[in-house]
């Protein structure tokens, strides 16, 4: 099911928009390399939360020691954006976006009692973080479930040794529609970097407009700003 969640991730990754509800800035630091350990006695939910309180001030104190060109229509800034973000996630220990998907996607197959469920379980998943199908690929893999559980009149399980190499072949044929195969697996993981990257210099710059505007309209100033000029450090 492991190798399922690698395969299934890797459509995932082909996403080019990333949205969705909620913060995609503090969304995107909201988890860390590993899981946290807690001793017995402690509450989980509250060591998670300080964990990822302390990920974001740390980021936070990171970018904040370089100025950022805020023009999230200029390939240039988003660029010097995307690097400077993975040095810091890297300096820090922080996953990487599609790190986080994949991890995601892991555990959903852990638990998951059969390929359905862990379709249905990623899909969820997939709207929740943002990412959009426009490729279709949640319905070609359910299409393709659908036959092979057809074929051996039963749901599919991962301990079914010859419903699972029926299914592989399923979903190496999905990829090939996709045009999608493990040689680009970097490559689009990259450009999904890239795209949560640039929603994020976009976050930055829509949340200093609206401050901006704010101030326009309670001093009555007709004053333009072009984002350029901005300093992202005055609006964190």
């Amino acid at each position: 099911m492991a190798a399922l969640a690698r395969r299934a991730s890797s459509l995932l990754r082909s996403v080019r928009a990333v949205s969705g509800e909620g913060s995609v800035f503090q969304r995107s630091l909201s988890g860390a390399a590993g899981k946290p350990a807690a001793e017995a006695g402690d509450d989980v939910v509250k060591a998670v939360f300080v964990r990822q309180q302390k990920n974001f001030r740390a980021y936070l104190e990171e970018i904040s020691k370089t100025k950022l060109d805020l023009d999230a229509n200029s390939e240039a800034a988003v660029k010097a954006y995307f690097d400077t973000q993975t040095k810091i996630r890297t300096n820090l220990g922080l996953p990487s976006y599609t790190q986080k998907i994949s991890d995601l996607l892991e555990g959903a197959a852990e638990e998951a009692p059969d390929v359905r469920t862990y379709l249905n379980i990623t899909n969820t998943l997939r709207r929740e973080v943002g990412i959009e199908d426009d490729s279709g690929a949640d319905d070609l893999m359910m299409e393709a479930l659908d036959k092979v559980e057809k074929s051996i009149g039963k749901t599919l399980v991962k301990d079914d040794a010859n419903g699972m190499a029926a299914w592989k072949k399923e979903l190496d044929q999905v990829n090939q529609k996709l045009g999608i195969d493990d040689s680009m697996l970097d490559k689009l993981e990259e450009e999904a970097e890239y795209a949560a990257a640039k929603a994020e210099l976009e976050e930055l710059r829509n949340t200093a407009m609206d401050k901006i505007e704010t101030y326009k309209r309670r001093d009555e100033l007709t004053i333009e700003v072009d984002p350029k000029e901005l300093d992202h450090r005055n609006y964190l």
